[in-house]
């Protein structure tokens, strides 16, 4: 469960459209914590990390959470 504590953020590195769904390569400095399927949140909606190297991230986003959240809107 989320506490609402904000640890960190992330930039928006890379974006990789994949049909209607995007995957996003993040940097943070707690990328190096994070580990394959470890559910985090971003902006209020929790994304499963796919993939970790070093300092940068990845998160894929479906259509429907592209739509009704403001990832959609995420530029690099």
């Amino acid at each position: 469960m989320f506490t609402g504590i904000i640890e960190n953020t992330a930039r928006v590195v890379g974006i990789e459209q994949d049909g209607k769904n995007r995957t996003f390569n993040l940097a943070s400095p707690l990328s190096n914590e994070f580990k394959i399927d470890q559910s985090v949140s971003h902006s209020g909606v929790c994304l499963t990390v796919e993939k970790v190297s070093g300092e940068t991230y990845s998160v894929t986003a479906v259509h429907e959470t592209l739509q009704k959240t403001n990832l959609g809107l995420w530029k690099e």
